[in-house]
């Protein structure tokens, strides 16, 4: 912690000396930005003076919201950081004053999924680090964190090349790091990416069989490094395999065009690979990100898994909340081909019900998988789907398109908004407060969002390069009127004002929230194995008997190395199940459940506890003196030790449980003591346990 604040020191003192030397930008409009053809970012950009790169920025008048709260304020930024939110914020001269009357000011938006300058499906993506960038920032969106691919799969090269295609960046960005072979030196190598390179995500791609894919081994692997050093595990959820098996089924069928690309990997093989993913991460105990959720089938996976307390991460993109895939039966290529991505945009339904599960909370921050190709690039598929470049646009567009969609419609509120596109990606990174806040000392990356406000979109005003839009001609209300990054305007009145170089690398630390308590977790699983166990020999001496070994341990959980010894006769067993085998006085089957959920049910008891052993009985407190308390009666003493191990401290609806022994629990008398005591007791009596254990 102390390392960090003198890091946060010296990387604040080093920002307050640059930005006290004034840097050029570009005050052209989209259409004359470059001479070249949607060319900026290249050398013919111009360069004039930068008189609209005040370092010194005062917003008045507008509504402040961050994701826990908004509020009517003024924000006065400095040198690139916030310097104060507070009504009526008084400055001096030479201080830009932006009216924000009647507007939202909120964090630039962080999108957590892009591919700038990808090499891919034998081309490479049409927008670059300057170029994407550009486009986001007149979409609202100052940081993005993109993918990078390993060269030949060593990590350190992959880091370099992206390095180096990141020079000409222009706002702020990070870096995920992709897993496509195992060995020990990519093992090395994810740590060197974490403690000295600032990456801490890795992603495994379970889809395009023969290049990126990875094997279940290979995730197994991935992850445990992932758990070791600290590092979010992401998944690209889909079966490669019956992918392959889907593509080669609809070329027999004579099916060729971009409608095949989707009927060869529907929904289901989504969800397998979903569930698949999650269930290796529950094996192993590490968070799990589940990237580009597509399909209702992926959705109620994620939702099955956070239900039952696992820390699943699910991330929906704007492309798969708003299309369906109607466009990719279009009889224009053209048309059809540039919807073309995976996993694929599906029917009719599914956008509705991701958006549903957004504004629950089952699905937690959007992305966009920017990831673009033109229709030159898309061409290279016109025989074959299988060859189609896989990706759509979004940077500039999933602001608008989420407000209008999400915010208008009235699903979220304004804080949610702020929540789902800025700052629950910069606490699942972990930069949080310095990215995803309004705050005294966070950076300067700040938007104006008018709600009345319309726009529309199209390829020839879009600032991506390519030369189309899967949102081509959407209209909507909710536009970003004015974009700060960094403490600069670099967007405003329509115009960009960007430099190219401007941008800087994000280092993102290990161990974001989604590690507490993992530790605790694993304990608690160890001690509760009840193992290793100590066995009868059954090797025989030369004259036909079996060796006289009479001692069995028994070993408790927790109980360290006390060990306490049975004599048993040869080739006999002791099971510690189901005897009259003492424990330790505070153990019994009937527990006490306090710090519930009031909705609670039955049925959704039985799910968290009929993990551990069958369950005899439940009964849940009903009147105001009760409610939030439950009784749970296993039909075995060791099932119910196992669930006070595991339970004591589960989350349940932001409710941590206490989970105590019958004997213990501090009852309320509106709870009928003395009938459970009875009832207790006969059960105490018919399966044996020692009434003096009380």
């Amino acid at each position: 912690m102390a390392l960090r604040r003198i890091y946060d020191a010296i990387f604040f003192f080093f920002i307050s000396l640059l930005l006290l030397f004034p840097s050029p930008s570009v005050s052209d409009s989209a259409t004359q930005f470059c001479s070249a053809e949607r060319g900026y970012g290249e050398e013919s950009c111009r360069d004039p003076s930068s008189s609209s790169s005040s370092t010194r920025i005062l917003i008045k008048g507008g509504t402040v919201v961050n994701a826990h709260h908004q509020q009517l304020a003024d924000v006065y930024v400095e040198d690139g950081i916030i310097v104060a939110v507070q009504p009526n914020i008084k400055v001096g001269d030479e201080v830009t004053v932006l009216d924000a009357t009647g507007k939202f000011v909120m964090p630039g938006g962080i999108d957590p999924h892009t591919h700038l300058a990808m090499e891919f499906m034998g081309t490479e993506t049409i927008d670059d680090f300057f170029s994407g960038q550009a486009a986001a920032l007149a979409g609202g969106t100052t940081m993005h964190i993109d993918f990078v691919i390993p060269v030949n799969g060593n990590l350190v090269a992959g880091f370099e090349s992206y390095e180096n295609k990141s020079r000409n960046a222009c706002m702020d960005y990070g870096f995920h790091m992709a897993i496509t072979k195992w060995d020990d030196g990519v093992s090395k190598d994810m740590e060197i990416m974490v403690k000295e390179k600032g990456i801490n995500s890795f992603k495994f791609f379970l889809a395009y069989k023969g290049s990126l894919m990875v094997t279940d081994d290979l995730l197994l692997e991935g992850l445990k490094r992932c758990k070791s050093l600290g590092a979010l595990a992401m998944v690209h959820a889909e079966n490669g395999d019956a992918v392959f098996e889907g593509q080669k089924r609809m070329i027999e069928l004579g099916i060729t065009g971009p409608e095949g690309h989707a009927l060869s990997r529907p929904p289901v093989l989504e969800g397998e690979a979903t569930s698949r993913a999650i269930r290796l991460a529950r094996f192993v105990n590490t968070p799990l990100y589940v990237v580009h959720v597509m399909s209702v089938d992926a959705m109620d996976e994620i939702a099955k898994a956070r239900k039952a307390g696992q820390k699943v991460i699910g991330e929906p993109v704007v492309s798969g909340l708003i299309l369906d895939d109607h466009w990719l039966w279009d009889p224009d290529f053209t048309i059809a081909s540039k919807y073309v991505m995976s996993p694929p945009i599906r029917p009719v339904g599914h956008g509705k019900a991701l958006q549903d599960a957004l504004s629950t909370g089952i699905l937690q921050l959007v992305g966009t998988d920017h990831c673009t190709f033109n229709s030159t690039q898309k061409a290279l598929g016109l025989d074959d789907f299988r060859k189609i470049p896989n990706g759509v646009n979004g940077l500039e567009e999933r602001m608008h398109l989420t407000w209008d969609t999400m915010v208008g419609s009235g699903q979220i509120s304004a804080t949610d908004f702020v929540r789902i596109t800025s700052t629950e990606c910069a606490k699942i990174f972990n930069i949080y407060p310095r990215k995803g806040a309004i705050l005294p000392g966070s950076d300067a990356d700040i938007i104006i969002l008018n709600p009345n406000s319309s726009y529309e979109i199209t390829s020839k005003s879009h600032h991506s390069r390519s030369d189309t839009n899967v949102y081509e001609g959407r209209r909507g209300q909710g536009k970003v009127e004015v974009t700060i990054a960094g403490g600069r305007i670099v967007w405003e009145n329509d115009e960009l004002k960007v430099v190219p170089g401007s941008g800087k690398y994000v280092e993102m630390p290990p161990f974001s929230y989604l590690f507490d308590g993992i530790e605790k977790s694993d304990a608690n699983y160890l001690s509760s194995l009840r193992a290793p166990v100590k066995r009868v020999s059954t090797e025989p001496h030369r004259n036909g008997k079996y060796k006289n070994s009479t001692f069995r341990q028994k070993i408790y959980p927790g109980s360290g190395d006390k060990e306490e010894k049975q004599e048993i006769k040869p080739m006999t067993t002791v099971s510690l199940r189901k005897q009259n085998t003492r424990l330790p006085p505070e153990v019994n089957r009937v527990l006490y459940v306090r710090n519930l959920p009031f909705n609670i049910t039955s049925e959704e008891m039985y799910d968290i506890f009929g993990k551990y052993g069958a369950i005899r009985q439940i009964r849940i407190g009903c009147n105001k003196d009760t409610k939030g308390t439950a009784f749970v009666v296993y039909e075995d003493i060791y099932d119910a030790k196992q669930a006070v191990d595991h339970l004591s401290g589960f989350n349940v609806a932001n409710r941590y449980l206490i989970v105590l022994y019958y004997q213990h629990a501090k009852m309320s008398k509106k709870f009928d003591q003395k009938k459970n005591e009875e009832e207790v007791a006969k059960l105490q009596e018919k399966y044996g346990v020692s009434t003096k254990d009380k």
